[in-house]
């Protein structure tokens, strides 16, 4: 029930986000459009339909950077207009269907973007669709922003609680109190916190809202085992803009603040994240973060298998001579040309990994007692795995899937339950 609450709290609170999100991924699986669309490193689904850049965020050169995906592999052109359908201009893509353009925009000057993806068969997306209005500002937003990152990050290393809620907004997308008790808890599993950032990109959209992404460096000491962690990566903050103040409104996975109550602080997650998703569990130990992972084989064929080991996080090509000896062992993942898991008790989940739960992933119901094959491998989907002779449980899902030939190149989600 609570879960509900904070689901329907959330979803009440993005409104304004939620429409734009609706316009990237489709009102359903048979539409044709855009799985994302970044404006300079900021998630244009999250902003609205205006989108508001800063001068002094822009990279030496002054270009900002339109880079998306389509929702197909299959296109057969990109184009995009700045001037709502003035002037249309050819767009370089992938064969995965991601695509980048740069430009450089004027001070005051407003742009209408719109993107046509046409795919091989002739389909095209709802072009109206992808609206989106782009302003440069030469407002010293950074200041502001800096200023509201700094109250955050050092109260958090002094583990000053009462003057890292003085930065929290009311309105915090995660509910406030949970992440106050969350903080608490962080405090109380860690010790000797060192955490830096530097401002990567700033943009305005929808309700005043400031978005903002950073590059972070973070090493801790976790009380229980005295042991020390370090990690990197970059994340994603969303501020509300009160009096010219700004406090936080939401956070994404990686979290830098709320480890202990990961599941119900977190609202999304970075694209493309590579750094672990860290977690404080219950005894006050660091663990359950999600890793993502790619591997890749070259070749073709059924010669080569590209493996993945839960246990020891192994990954390579083996030879399918192999697969005998290893697969006995219920250790691995293996993709040929279509992704495939075999010689492992699984279980198939309609959602993503993060939205996955221990109870579910632990739950007998819906594993066999034998080492099952499947063959039908779905981006989209997350899968148990089960393994009874060491009493693991893993949690999988797929980004991309490989080519129905030439290079097995695949990534994924791992996360140990």
């Amino acid at each position: 029930m609570k879960k509900l609450v904070l689901i329907l709290a959330a979803v009440m609170a993005f409104s304004g986000a939620a429409d734009a999100r609706w316009w990237i991924f489709g009102k359903s699986a048979a539409d044709f459009g855009l799985k994302y669309l970044y404006i300079n490193g900021i998630p244009a689904d999250e902003t609205g339909k205006e989108i508001k850049l800063f001068q002094e965020a822009l990279p030496p050169g002054g270009a900002v950077k339109i880079n998306g995906r389509a929702s197909s592999a299959t296109v057969g052109s990109v184009r995009l207009t700045l001037d709502g359908k003035g002037t249309w201009l050819d767009v370089k893509f992938a064969d995965n269907g991601t695509f980048e353009y740069f430009f450089k925009p004027e001070t005051g000057k407003k742009y209408t973007l719109l993107i046509e993806i046409t795919d091989t068969a002739g389909k095209t997306n709802n072009i109206e669709d992808t609206r989106k209005e782009i302003e440069l500002s030469s407002e010293n937003m950074q200041a502001k922003v800096r200023a509201a990152l700094d109250t955050l990050f050092d109260s958090y290393n002094r583990e000053n609680l009462r003057a890292f809620m003085a930065g929290v907004g009311e309105n915090f997308a995660g509910d406030k109190a949970i992440l106050e008790r969350a903080v608490k808890r962080d405090f109380d599993a860690l010790s000797n916190i060192i955490m830096r950032y530097t401002v990567n990109n700033v943009a305005a959209g929808a309700q005043g809202r400031v978005f903002v992404s950073i590059s972070y460096s973070r090493m801790v000491f976790i009380n229980k085992t005295g042991a020390s962690h370090t990690d990197s990566g970059s994340t994603e903050f969303v501020f509300d803009s009160t009096e010219g103040k700004l406090s936080l409104f939401s956070m994404k996975q990686p979290l830098m603040f709320g480890l202990s109550d990961a599941e119900n602080v977190a609202t999304g997650e970075v694209l493309g994240n590579t750094a672990p998703n860290l977690v404080i569990n219950d005894t006050g130990d660091l663990g359950g973060g999600i890793l993502t992972k790619s591997v890749t084989c070259s070749g073709s064929g059924t010669t080569l298998h590209c493996l993945y080991y839960f246990s020891t996080g192994e990954k390579g090509c083996h030879p399918q001579t192999d697969m005998g000896e290893k697969g006995a062992i219920g250790e691995f993942l293996i993709y040929n040309t279509a992704a495939e898991l075999h010689d492992l008790q699984i279980k198939t989940f309609n959602k993503g990994l993060a939205s996955l739960t221990a109870t579910e992933v632990r739950d007998p119901a819906g594993y066999s007692s034998s080492n099952p094959y499947t063959a039908t491998v779905s981006a989209g989907y997350s899968y148990g795995i089960r393994k009874p002779a060491t009493g693991e449980f893993w949690g999988i899902e797929f980004i991309s899937l490989p080519a129905a030939s030439g290079a097995q190149d695949t990534t994924f989600r791992v996360k140990s339950f």
